[in-house]
């Protein structure tokens, strides 16, 4: 005799406990996945027994989310920005936070005809992939130092219908032949090296050049300022994402650099979590 769902459910919940702030979501997601059924089917058949191949998946989904593993690893999917993303543990998972980069982009680009956009450090692509999906026209190259990750970028920008035009670069290091920018957009890696959050719930599972630049979490994101200027026309825009704590130290880098109209966004959870600046 194999378990029920709503016994399934409550028996992983009970496990992941341990390691997430979401047990239970994570429990009906893992076995909606396994069932091959949207969450609400979970609720209409609670006492429904798994099939031996259902529960045996199942058990081996939860051991995996135990090491831990983020839920995300294990469907191999994440939404953003109300797409669907291939995820692979090459790359960052897309936090809903970075959608912000996304809208503002798409705000400081609405008066331009054919923008010109450079994206760096594009992991799963969810930045350039959103974009061209509500802009096609833009011209856009996106960037990544990993081949793994823009193949992975290019594989969602199939999913999603759009043509993705990739570079590996380490920053602007191979962009010596690109022609100027109206945007530079970027979601780098800025918690500090030493941060004890690193080793805290799923950041251990993911790739750690995907989050720490170096020893103070602001290596890569004063590379990208004070290489800009390089690449931005004469009142381009460079739009960052950075920590809820970093604004100050960002803002006074782009001051340093010659930037005016310097501001910072807050996320839904009212956190600083964009700033951008004008080149003039």
């Amino acid at each position: 005799m194999t378990d029920s769902i709503a016994l399934s459910i409550q028996q992983a919940q009970n496990q992941f406990g341990q390691v997430s702030q979401t047990a239970r979501l994570d429990a009906e997601l893992l076995l909606a996945f396994c069932l091959g059924k949207p969450r609400s089917y979970l609720y209409s058949w609670p006492e429904k027994e798994l099939s031996v191949e259902e529960q045996n998946q199942f058990r081996a989904l939860v051991e995996l989310r135990l090491k831990p593993t983020p839920v995300a690893y294990l469907l191999v999917e994440r939404e953003f920005y109300s797409l669907p993303f291939k995820i692979s543990p090459v790359a960052l998972i897309p936090r809903p936070e970075t959608e912000l980069l996304v809208e503002t982009t798409l705000q400081y680009c609405a008066n331009i005809d054919r923008p010109r956009i450079l994206e760096m450090g594009t992991g799963t692509g969810a930045i350039s992939v959103a974009l061209l999906h509500e802009r096609p026209e833009i011209e856009l190259i996106t960037t990544d130092i990993s081949p793994a990750c823009l193949e992975l970028a290019q594989a969602n920008a199939k999913l999603n219908g759009v043509s993705l035009t990739c570079i590996e670069s380490n920053w602007y290091q191979n962009l010596a032949d690109q022609a100027s920018f109206d945007l530079i957009v970027s979601n780098p890696p800025y918690i500090a090296e030493d941060d004890p959050y690193l080793q805290q719930g799923d950041l251990p599972a993911e790739p750690l050049l995907a989050l720490t630049p170096g020893k103070t979490g602001l290596e890569a994101i004063q590379l990208i300022i004070e290489g800009a200027s390089g690449f931005l026309n004469p009142g381009g825009y460079l739009l960052l994402e950075h920590g809820f704590d970093q604004q100050k130290a960002v803002a006074s880098l782009f001051r340093n650099a010659g930037f005016i109209q310097i501001q910072t966004l807050r996320d839904f959870d009212d956190h600083p979590r964009v700033s951008l600046a004008q080149y003039p």
